[in-house]
């Protein structure tokens, strides 16, 4: 499985995170708040980070996350930033298989505005996870619940 950038095998759980240099808002996200979100569920989260996949190459992901305990890697990615361009988020998704694909984390959480269905059954072929603002709740409360139910 391919390990992020940035972290290493030494500190607290056996990760540490190093050079945080993330804005406070990445594709709509608050950087702080998804951090301290990962952390109260036992995980490292580094903002703006990448990840090397199989293939050698360094993918970029709004945020990757390290279990303190098993290890487990989820990714999240937004696509908030495209809520306008309708026409780019089927690219974005295949673009981020192909990210995941070669990264191998164990969950990659997409969070956007309403998606067409297109993209949904995209998303859902591709084994993404969608946090979408039009269910009604916050995309904090979705990831929190899904967060819950892992642990």
């Amino acid at each position: 499985m391919a390990k992020p950038e940035g972290f290493n095998n030494r500190g607290l759980g056996g990760l540490t995170l190093q050079n945080d240099k993330s804005a406070t808002d990445i594709h709509g996200l608050d950087t702080l708040r998804m951090v301290e979100l990962f952390k109260g569920f036992g995980f490292s989260c580094k903002p703006s980070s990448q990840m090397r996949g199989i293939s050698g190459t360094l993918h970029d992901f709004d945020f990757i996350c390290v279990s303190h305990e098993t290890g487990e890697k989820l990714v999240v990615q937004s696509l908030l930033h495209l809520s306008q361009q309708l026409e780019k988020l089927d690219i974005e998704v295949v673009k981020l298989r192909l990210s995941t694909y070669d990264c191998s984390p164990d969950a990659c959480l997409v969070v956007t505005d309403c998606l067409p269905d297109k993209v949904k059954q995209l998303a859902s072929q591709y084994k993404l996870t969608i946090i979408d603002k039009c269910s009604g709740d916050s995309p904090y409360d979705q990831i929190e619940s899904l967060l819950r139910l892992r642990a």
